[in-house]
Formats: C-alpha cells, sequence, structure tokens
C-alpha cells in the first residue's frame, strides 16, 4: 500500500517540473515525458526493487564498477520476491476498480453543483487528474505490470495468471472509460505506444539478465547459463533493429513520390456537362 501511495504521487511532482521548467511544443509532451521517466523510476523502484534494496548509491556503483556481478544480485534478491508482487498484482484489482468509480471527478461535481449550475460543474469536474491518470503515467503504469509478469511469471507461474486477471480486468474497465465516460486527450501519433514498446523491451532485457543469473546460481552445470546468455544479445539487437528498421515518424520517400504520381494523373471526362436549369424547357 505503501508503495502504491508513493507511486501515485510521484507523477505530480515531475508534470510539475516538466511544466515550468522546461519548454515544450504542446502540453501533450509533457505527458511523454512523464511515460519516459516515471517508467524508469518504476524499473528502479518497483520491479527491482528487492535488487536495489535501501542502497541505491552502492547498487548503481555495482553495477558500473562490476557489471557482472548484476547477474549474481538479480539471481539472489529478486526470486524471493514473487510472492510481493503476486499481492502487488492483486492490489491493482482494487486501484482499477475504484478509478471506474470515477470517484475524483465525482466528488469535483458534487463540490462544484453546490455553486454552480449543473452544466458548468460538471465542465470545472472534467476532465480527471493528468498527472496520475494522464497518458503518460497510465502508458508507464501498464508497461510496468506487464513486465512484471514476464519477470516473475518464470519463476512462480501463478503470476503470470494474476497479470493475465490483471489485464483482462483493465481491458474491461479502460474500454469502457477511454470511450464512452472520459473525455477525448490530444495524442501525438503514436509516441506512447511506440514508448511503451521500448519499454517491453527494456523490461526483456532484465528478464534475460535474471534468468541467466539464475541459471548460474541454480544450476548443475554451466550449460543452462550459456543457453540461456545468447538471448541477452538478441534482445540488445532487436532494441537496435526497432529504433532503426522501422519508419513510423515520416513516410518513406519513394512511397511519397509513388502517390503523388498516381494523385497526378489526370481523369479523362467524356461527353458534355450542362446544368438542367439552364436549359430551357
Amino acid at each position: 500500500m505503501g508503495l502504491q501511495i508513493m507511486v501515485a504521487f510521484l507523477p505530480t511532482f515531475l508534470i510539475t517540473i516538466y511544466k515550468f521548467c522546461f519548454t515544450l511544443k504542446a502540453a501533450a509532451w509533457a505527458q511523454h515525458k512523464l511515460q519516459a521517466w516515471y517508467f524508469w523510476f518504476q524499473l528502479f523502484f518497483v520491479i527491482l526493487i528487492t535488487a536495489v534494496g535501501q542502497d541505491v548509491a552502492g547498487f548503481t556503483e555495482a553495477l558500473f564498477t562490476d557489471p557482472f556481478a548484476l547477474f549474481g544480485v538479480m539471481a539472489d534478491t529478486m526470486p524471493y520476491a514473487t510472492h510481493y508482487y503476486m499481492n502487488y498484482l492483486v492490489l491493482q484489482w482494487m486501484s482499477n476498480s475504484m478509478v471506474l468509480t470515477r470517484y475524483i471527478p465525482l466528488s469535483k461535481f458534487k463540490m462544484f453543483s453546490q455553486i454552480f449550475e449543473e452544466k458548468e460543474a460538471k465542465e470545472m469536474a472534467e476532465p480527471e487528474d493528468q498527472d496520475y491518470y494522464g497518458l503518460g503515467s497510465r502508458a508507464a503504469q501498464w508497461v510496468t505490470l506487464a513486465i512484471i509478469g514476464v519477470v516473475y511469471g518464470t519463476m512462480s507461474p501463478p503470476v503470470t495468471v494474476l497479470s493475465l486477471i490483471t489485464f483482462a480486468l483493465m481491458r474491461l474497465y479502460y474500454g469502457y472509460l477511454l470511450v464512452y465516460a472520459e473525455t477525448k486527450k490530444p495524442d501525438l501519433g503514436g509516441v506512447f505506444w511506440v514508448m511503451m514498446l521500448k519499454h517491453l523491451f527494456i523490461g526483456l532485457l532484465v528478464y534475460t539478465i535474471l534468468m541467466t543469473g539464475v541459471y548460474y546460481r541454480r544450476g548443475a552445470n554451466s550449460g543452462p547459463m550459456l543457453v540461456a546468455m545468447p538471448s541477452i544479445f538478441y534482445v540488445w539487437w532487436s532494441m537496435h533493429r526497432f529504433d532503426t528498421a522501422f519508419a513510423w515518424e515520416t513516410l518513406p520517400f519513394g512511397e511519397l513520390t509513388e502517390h503523388s504520381t498516381l494523385s497526378a494523373k489526370k481523369r479523362v471526362i467524356e461527353g458534355e456537362y450542362m446544368q438542367p436549369e439552364m436549359i430551357k424547357s
């Protein structure tokens, strides 16, 4: 519960920093920055909290001075936290069910309706808090939940089942909220979705490092570790390919010229047309 509360308040501080200390092209870009940095916070203090422990500086120093020690640290600490993350996933059922009730906009509406007309009160109560319920914050939270299922699902299969139930409930809740209840929000043309996929690659990288360390610590010999280790390089190559091989922000010049050439062809009109009203009866 304490972790849930701490994670809930952080986006407010981050979005305040972006709005007052950065020059942004649009307000939606603040949500994009929030998504990026909020994810890294959750990666270290939600997914890797057992490996980081209480000494963040010591963990960072060990990571840069002896990177290979990361395999042992993660393998010695993270497998014992599976029950904790099972409880954390179940907690999401309650927190997302509360979002379904829209208790914050409802409370604001009830308060403003005592002073203003109902229509004005409704406009003042919308939209919901964009610090925690905005596109950036939600994207970072949902990817974190997906990574929990990926990272800890192999070590404890019930985590996979709980992750499936969690996302099934979220699909039900947000499938209604986004379409029928909440107001439309400005998008950036797929930026949030692409960033979520990049973050998922980072989660896969954590997963491959963890499983390699687990096989190193618990395997009868080095065989399982040697089988798992190449997956680290494959995920790293896939991350690089995802950034370089796909053109999603701009249309390739070849396709642009091809479509412009096709559209330049003039349609031949046969016969002669005359407005009926111009013909004397």
